[in-house]
């Protein structure tokens, strides 16, 4: 039986959440109950393989303080070069035309550190962006397999389950000659056409 999300809400519909599943032993002995707890420890699982093994957040924290960094160094450089030129400025004021140079040349300077700060900023950005999705990618890939290896560990157990349960001692002797008697019957038509 497939749960569908709106008898999981709604008890009046559900028969896994009846009363009469809570008596006794038969809440244990119902494979939807195993199919919601199974589902349950696969997504904590998963929860803690991406915080605790793969550490994604602490990537993202580090990268993020790098760049805080280099931004602080940036403003810092920056701030220092505008002293600079004011106390160029200070000492060369009766110099019209020293002055005029000085400046452009700091303008020249600012403006090229500005680029290369802007330029600097969105390459690292960028950077991270894909760092960010290789990682993600990669915990999707593994993620998946992880899932795959689970759906198909437990579906084999399941369909051993089924097959136990339901064979009778009959059934392997019948399935057993009816598979003999249709070997039988394409060895014939099989060596006819020869």
């Amino acid at each position: 039986m497939i749960l569908e999300p709106i008898a999981l809400l709604n008890p009046i519909h559900s028969t896994w959440l009846s009363p009469s599943l809570f008596e006794g032993s038969s809440l244990l002995n119902n494979p939807e109950f195993w199919k919601v707890t199974n589902l349950l420890v696969f997504a904590v699982f998963l929860i803690y393989i991406l915080r605790k093994k793969i550490g994604i957040g602490k990537v993202f924290d580090r990268r993020g303080e790098a760049i805080t960094k280099e931004l602080e160094e940036a403003k810092r450089e920056k701030h220092e070069a505008q002293q600079k030129l004011e106390e160029v400025l200070g000492r060369l004021k009766r110099l019209d035309q020293e002055i005029a140079e000085i400046r452009s040349e700091a303008e020249i300077e600012a403006r090229k550190e500005d680029e290369r700060i802007k330029a600097a900023a969105e390459s690292d950005a960028e950077r991270i962006q894909q760092t960010a999705r290789r990682e993600i990618e990669a915990a999707m890939k593994v993620a998946r397999s992880e899932l795959r290896a689970f759906v198909a560990r437990h579906s084999v157990e399941m369909a051993e389950g089924l097959i136990t349960r339901e064979m009778r001692p009959g059934d392997s002797s019948r399935m057993l000659s009816d598979y003999a008697k249709d070997l039988a019957a394409s060895g014939k038509a099989g060596g006819g056409s020869k």
